[in-house]
């Protein structure tokens, strides 16, 4: 089974506005691939492909986590891996207590050995689309900078999330295999 852990959020004004950003992208010609809406969500780890055997053992391990409910905003616009060469667009996350990052370093504790190892450290970002070619680049590139601190709005997250991703041709599926509150 291909699964990640995530966390979601489901403020609806800052959604929308996503929603709409991601239009606006679509408008500057690019050729991309927008994140569908039920998709969104900020990746803690991916693990990859695991037997059975070991998901039952990466859920164990999230039951284990102790965190409280965390409130972010949702804040500037960004690209990986640079705005030069983009291959995904992002949202920024402004996290003035270190909360996301510290609930990160549990889970990623947690399941330090356990799946594919992590090659740079935890970045949160919501990931909004991904570019699939060099067409329009300059006008995607444009807005990016004229948005690099654009307020989206809050974001509560409520809980730890263990997914699964089928890959399609259309995109992936993701589904919930275990859903871990917070306090």
């Amino acid at each position: 089974m291909r699964v990640f852990v995530a966390v979601e959020f489901s403020n609806p004004e800052t959604l929308e506005r996503i929603y709409e950003f991601q239009r606006e992208l679509l408008s500057t010609g690019a050729d991309i691939k927008l994140v569908e809406r039920e998709n969104l969500h900020f990746t803690i780890k991916f693990l990859g492909e695991l037997p059975e055997g070991v998901v039952r053992e990466v859920d164990s391990r999230l039951r284990q986590i102790k965190f409280r409910q965390i409130n972010v905003t949702i804040l500037g616009v960004g690209a990986f891996p640079s705005l030069s060469y983009p291959r995904v667009v992002w949202a920024g996350v402004e996290d003035k207590e270190g909360d996301l990052n510290n609930l990160a370093g549990l889970v990623l504790g947690a399941l330090s050995n356990i799946g594919q190892e992590e090659q740079r450290g935890f970045s949160p970002h919501l990931t909004l689309c991904r570019v699939k070619s060099g067409r329009n680049k300059e006008g995607l590139i444009r807005k990016i900078e004229e948005n690099s601190r654009k307020l989206f709005g809050a974001a509560e997250i409520k809980e730890i999330k263990l997914k699964s991703s089928i890959l399609r041709p259309s995109g992936p599926v993701y589904s919930d295999v275990g859903v871990y509150p917070l306090e």
